[in-house]
């Protein structure tokens, strides 16, 4: 069978856990079904946990382990994969259900994309490159180790996420006075906490802070996490652990937070979390330097860096007191990205 567009990924993109997919995989998801609504064959192939093919909202969802040959127009090998330089040209998935991408296979597309969604060492210039953002193009080009050998492609370019105009939750018309923290735990919850400590420890916050994760196939998280909090609670700070929560759950917290309070390392390479926040009205704390920049616009929400005191966060926190931010849609607009994706396939 010829696809119109084949996308092999190590993630977990079982369509029966769309409460604890995280944001990548609801994007590949997203995109997907989006595709198919306008006509397109597409298939994902990826791990499904009971190794049965099965039709998903128009999308073919595919055993990874029977379709890795499968021809198609459009092949997209999406998240987590490095490129090792070998002499075969492979992608090596870093994912041991996931083997490498062989010569055969490499040929079994008119085209094939890398779709990028998060920071790698890209060190090859064989496939041309789909960025989720300028951040991680920029790294690429730029910023890595091995940024002296990748040579920009004429197909590379950015195609943003696309986020639903209509979130499962909406906006609440008065927040609570929580500080929100809804991720994974190695995305920087530890300096999140961190940070509220010294805030708290300094006067300078009274608010409690709120944190959850999503659901964890890796148990061991979910057991730092609650250890950790247990050992900050002995000490007195206001900081709850909620442990495990599906994204539906996830969003009505997030709904009623004073802000989603994100100072944590690794920075984002989109932040679908930041768009979500916006969009439901809720002020963001994070970083500068990852793609928030290009997403967080609206003048209530805070970026920093190193440089910035305690004092001019707490000042940020007091006026964020019942103000709602909005989000800029054009470049995310689902039409939009739609389209591009649609081209990108038609010029393949």
């Amino acid at each position: 069978m010829m696809y119109d567009l084949l996308v092999i990924t190590n993630c977990h993109l079982d369509p029966r856990d769309g409460g604890s997919i995280g944001g990548t995989e609801r994007q590949i998801i997203s995109v997907a079904e989006a595709l198919a609504k306008e006509g397109l064959d597409v298939a994902l192939v990826h791990s499904i946990t009971d190794g049965t093919d099965k039709v998903i909202n128009g999308v073919k969802h595919l055993n990874v382990y029977r379709h890795y040959y499968d021809y198609s127009k459009v092949r997209l090998m999406a998240n987590h994969f490095g490129y090792y330089g070998n002499f075969h040209g492979n992608y090596q998935m870093n994912n041991i259900h996931v083997p490498p991408l062989s010569p055969i296979e490499a040929n079994c597309a008119e085209k094939t994309f890398c779709w990028f969604h998060n920071w790698f060492h890209l060190t090859n210039n064989d496939y041309p490159r789909i960025f989720n953002s300028k951040a991680v193009q920029n790294y690429v080009y730029k910023d890595n180790p091995f940024s002296h050998r990748v040579t920009k492609l004429p197909d590379d370019r950015v195609i943003y996420y696309m986020i639903p105009k209509g979130l499962v939750v909406q906006p609440q018309e008065t927040r609570e006075d929580y500080l929100y923290w809804m991720s994974a735990f190695g995305k920087g919850m530890k300096e999140a906490v961190l940070m509220y400590i010294s805030l708290y420890e300094r006067g300078l916050t009274r608010r409690p802070f709120h944190i959850s994760i999503p659901p964890q196939r890796a148990k061991k998280d979910v057991e730092i996490c609650e250890k950790m909090i247990v050992e900050v609670n002995n000490n007195g700070y206001p900081i709850r652990f909620f442990g495990e929560m599906k994204y539906a759950d996830a969003l009505t917290k997030l709904s009623k937070a004073a802000c989603l309070f994100r100072p944590g390392l690794p920075q984002e390479t989109f932040g679908l979390v930041y768009l979500e926040a916006n969009q439901l009205g809720v002020p963001v704390l994070t970083y500068k330097g990852d793609a928030g920049e290009e997403i967080l616009h609206d003048k209530h929400n805070m970026l920093i860096d190193k440089h910035h005191k305690m004092q001019d966060i707490a000042n940020w926190m007091i006026d964020i007191q019942d103000q709602k931010t909005s989000v800029d849609m054009s470049k995310f607009d689902p039409k939009k990205i739609t389209k591009e994706w649609v081209k990108l396939i038609e010029n393949a």
